[in-house]
């Protein structure tokens, strides 16, 4: 029987790819930020705030495969790439290629694009990504945290940060929120990394995580231009180098 290759984007109603890749999904490392994060993003609940676009393998009524990326719904947005997987027993059959080809074709013909996808990848799915154009952010190594850039954005991660983050009068604080997740998790994790430094909070490991737990205690800290350049939790504050609160 061949499959059935379709694209489901939550903010666009319900259909059978989306309750096929819910049900895949529903089970999936229960406890886990990262799998809940994904099911509240494909339920449709943070459609109005992000950008999520699924990628899926249908067999019947069952989703076997799929591919994410997903990007929060305002100008300069970092995108987010990854949740891919195919069932065991599907694999090695090219089902996976093809989702990453239509995930490319879809994502060079759209007019949202972020300024760059970021993932962290493992040895075999890097080697995968790196003909798409994903290339590792830490010099001399081959997987990891990786960066795709789109648009004019530069080649360089480094270069990269020097454009993001640019100088600003003052710094200001606001509610968090899922459309700025991959401002923080993605984009100033990786910028830390790049330069030996630690990023999170003591119990507290990533922004998402905080935002399913204690969305209250979360904040965002902003440039006067808008861009997000750091997060408070809990009284705590985490800040690109470059930047100081008052």
């Amino acid at each position: 029987m061949p499959y059935l290759y379709e694209i489901f984007e939550p903010d666009k109603g319900e259909s059978d790819a989306g309750q096929a890749l819910l049900r895949m999904l529903a089970c999936e490392s229960p406890g886990k930020s990262y799998a809940d994060a994904m099911r509240l993003r494909a339920s449709g609940a943070l459609a109005s705030e992000c950008t999520d676009i699924y990628f899926v393998a249908l067999d019947g009524d069952d989703c076997v495969s799929r591919l994410w990326n997903g990007w929060g719904r305002h100008a300069d947005a970092v995108g987010n790439f990854g949740n891919f997987l195919t069932l065991e027993e599907y694999r090695g059959q090219g089902i996976g290629t093809h989702l990453l080809e239509l995930w490319y074709a879809d994502l060079q013909a759209r007019p949202d694009q972020p300024i760059g996808l970021f993932c962290t990848s493992a040895p075999k799915a890097a080697r995968m990504y790196e003909k798409f154009g994903m290339r590792p952010i830490i010099k001399g190594t081959e997987y990891g945290p990786s960066y795709m850039p789109l648009g004019n954005s530069p080649d360089d991660f480094a270069e990269l940060c020097q454009t993001y983050y640019q100088p600003s009068d003052r710094l200001i604080s606001k509610p968090a929120s899922f459309a700025w997740r991959h401002e923080i998790d993605l984009l100033l994790k990786f910028a830390l990394l790049q330069r030996g430094l630690p990023f999170g909070f003591d119990g507290m490991p990533s922004m998402e995580q905080a935002l399913l737990i204690a969305p209250e205690k979360t904040e965002l800290v902003f440039t006067l231009q808008g861009r997000c350049i750091g997060w408070r939790y809990d009284g705590q504050a985490q800040l690109y180098p470059d930047y100081k609160m008052d």
